[in-house]
């Protein structure tokens, strides 16, 4: 705490650097674990209404299928853009299972070139299912290749209970291609590069384009026009 605490103190207004050093000084805040729940409910109770009816919403219609929107909150299958289910075209047969990414304990897209977390972490958790351990004939530790129809990668596989059955879970932050990754020169002088930096692999590259459209293009979102990264379609087997 000495060495942060006048950073801390210049930053943050009087009354709040002993709150700060405190939660500092035991490394997070913490409470038992029955606080979550009090008498069958949530511990911590919402009192503010919430909008459950969006009228804004429920005038517009979808800018390819002319399907209208819901106003309230609803439930969609994963759809390619005109509409059908993203297992018409990729049926679970051939793909039984989804790619989904989740959040790194020490690594983001902007602190991949920090080696001292590398030295910690040096590629990033690709998790089964041990129930789909058992299903494909894998092991912890067996180096698997992850098939998608947009592509493939080889990675080393960690079964984990806390996965879903039936998804592949890919820790994001690392598989860089750039960002200090690969070697450039610049007036012909070399510029700094790290190999560690692409270590691991990125979910991003197993993306793919929707086959359903006029022209060649990533898989979007059917609400939101954001690029899919959830619920790829995937395979695995043991290399």
């Amino acid at each position: 705490m000495q060495r942060i605490l006048p950073v801390i103190s210049q930053t943050l207004k009087a009354d709040e650097v002993s709150r700060v050093a405190f939660v500092y000084s035991r490394g997070g805040r913490f409470a038992p674990d029955t606080s979550g729940r009090a008498e069958n409910r949530v511990g911590q109770l919402w009192e503010k209404p919430l909008q459950i009816w969006n009228a804004e919403v429920a005038a517009h219609r979808h800018a390819i299928t002319g399907e209208r929107y819901s106003g309230c909150p609803a439930w969609y299958p994963a759809r390619l853009s005109d509409g059908r289910a993203v297992e018409a075209l990729f049926p679970r047969q051939q793909w039984p299972l989804k790619l989904i990414s989740f959040k790194s304990n020490t690594m983001a897209s902007a602190s991949t070139v920090i080696p001292r977390l590398h030295h910690l972490k040096p590629s990033n958790l690709v998790a089964l299912n041990p129930l789909d351990g058992q299903r494909y004939g894998l092991a912890h530790g067996d180096r698997v290749r992850i098939s998608t129809p947009g592509g493939q990668v080889e990675a080393v596989i960690s079964l984990l209970s806390g996965v879903m059955p039936g998804v592949i879970a890919i820790e994001h932050g690392y598989g860089h291609r750039e960002m200090g990754a690969a070697r450039h020169t610049l007036d012909g002088e070399p510029m700094p590069f790290a190999a560690q930096i692409k270590a691991g692999i990125n979910l991003n590259d197993l993306g793919f384009a929707d086959p359903t459209r006029e022209v060649s293009n990533t898989w979007l979102d059917w609400v939101s026009g954001a690029a899919v990264r959830q619920g790829l379609p995937a395979r695995i087997e043991r290399v």
